[in-house]
C-alpha cells in the first residue's frame, strides 16, 4: 500500500519538490522508460507493446507533476510549463523556416550537419530549461505553495500523513 500512495504522492503536482527530489524522480522515470523501452523491442507481442505506451503515458504525467513541483519551490504558478511548451512550439517552426531557407532540403536529412545544426538550434532552450530546474535555488522559506520541501519527506505534501508508514487520507 506505501508503494501506491507514494506513486499517487508523486503524481500530484499540488505541492512542491526541491533539486534532490526532482533528481530522484528524473532518475525513477528513466529507467521505469529504459525497463518500458526494453521490453518494447525485445517483444513482438502487442499487449506489451501497449503496456509500455500506457507506462510512457505515465511517465509523462510524472514528469509534468515534478516538473510543476519544482516551479512551485522557486515560488512560479505551474502554467509556466505550459507556457513554455508553447513558445518551444513556436521556436520550432520559427528555426524550422529559417533552416530549409538556410540549408535547403539537406536539413531534413538525418544525421547530416544541416540536420544536426537544426535540431542543436531547436533542443538548446528545453536543455537549458531542464538545467535550471535542476539547479535554481527554490523559495528559502514558505511560499503560496507550501512549506520548504527540506522539511518534508523528499519535496512531497506537507501532510505529516504522507510520511512513511503512516495512511493517506
Amino acid at each position: 500500500m506505501l508503494f501506491f500512495s507514494r506513486v499517487q504522492q508523486v503524481a500530484d503536482p499540488r505541492g512542491r519538490c526541491n533539486r534532490k527530489g526532482l533528481l530522484g524522480v528524473a532518475i525513477a522515470l528513466l529507467s521505469l522508460q529504459a525497463l518500458a523501452l526494453a521490453a518494447w523491442y525485445m517483444t513482438a507481442s502487442p499487449p506489451i507493446q501497449v503496456l509500455a505506451g500506457v507506462v510512457k503515458i505515465g511517465c509523462v504525467w510524472i514528469a509534468a507533476s515534478a516538473a510543476i513541483k519544482r516551479l512551485h519551490d522557486l515560488g512560479l504558478s505551474g502554467w509556466w510549463l505550459p507556457v513554455s511548451f508553447m513558445v518551444l512550439l513556436i521556436w520550432s517552426v520559427i528555426a524550422s523556416f529559417f533552416s530549409l531557407l538556410a540549408f535547403g532540403p539537406a536539413v531534413l536529412t538525418y544525421n547530416s550537419f544541416e540536420f544536426m545544426i537544426y535540431a542543436s538550434a531547436v533542443m538548446i532552450w528545453p536543455v537549458a530549461g531542464t538545467l535550471w530546474l535542476h539547479f535554481a535555488k527554490g523559495d528559502e522559506g514558505h511560499n503560496r505553495y507550501g512549506a520548504p520541501p527540506d522539511a518534508m519527506e523528499d519535496g512531497a505534501k506537507t501532510d505529516v500523513a504522507l510520511k512513511p508508514g503512516a495512511a493517506v487520507a
